[in-house]
């Protein structure tokens, strides 16, 4: 069984899954209580489940990029439990996870998060032997420039896409439906889990969240 813990911004996902299906999962807006509710929320998935932390296989955590607060928030609850209870741990890009979420598109994908101060978080990813691989390093960018960017080519956008005008965007440009701009945590321990499979864990004192804030 594997916990899955994703805080990175004011939407949090936690879930179970014991590799043979999704045994329980809560996705919410938790705003800036994530000190309040994270605990509450793991608590009741793992006693209704029927599960504690020594049951637990591994634990997959969200590092970012994302918001300092949450990602703090998320990584110290996940740690404490790793070093608790000996649980092995694992962190995981929020950029992948949403990467990780898209259907096959023979096209660019971006990946966006909110960085605060109308900027962005992009990631790049191209379709490669079954799945979506990063194209070069995440970067901070702008509405505006994300328009100029997707101008030549063909494009496939998902993210935090609230504020986004549509209308900004050609043909060439397809738009995630908003059940796929949602990090889930059960999408971030399918990425997790070939980790632990094959022993490539993170030591919980060296992992730290992963920022990226405009200067």
């Amino acid at each position: 069984m594997l916990l899955g813990i994703d805080t990175a911004n004011e939407r949090a996902s936690v879930a179970l899954d014991d590799g043979r299906e999704i045994n329980s999962e809560h996705s919410w807006r938790s705003g800036n209580n994530h000190t309040v509710e994270l605990a509450s929320y793991v608590n009741r998935m793992m006693i209704t489940a029927d599960v504690n932390a020594q049951s637990l296989r591994g634990i997959a955590v969200a590092i970012g990029p994302g918001s300092f607060t949450g990602l703090r928030i998320g990584l110290g609850f996940a740690k404490g439990l790793s070093i608790a209870y000996s649980i092995p741990l694992v962190g995981v890009s929020t950029l992948d996870i949403l990467a990780h979420m898209q259907p096959k598109v023979e096209c660019v994908l971006l990946t966006l998060i909110s960085a605060g101060r109308k900027s962005i978080v992009s990631g790049r990813y191209i379709w490669h032997s079954g799945g979506w691989k990063t194209d070069g390093a995440p970067y901070i960018t702008t509405w505006q420039e994300v328009v100029e960017e997707t101008k030549s080519g063909s494009f496939y956008i998902c993210g935090e896409l609230g504020t986004v005008d549509r209308a900004e965007f050609g043909e060439n440009v397809m738009l995630a439906p908003p059940p796929l701009n949602v990090r889930r945590a059960s999408y971030m321990i399918a990425i997790a889990r070939k980790r632990f499979d094959t022993g490539d864990l993170d030591e919980p004192n060296a992992l730290s969240p992963f920022y990226l804030r405009t200067t």
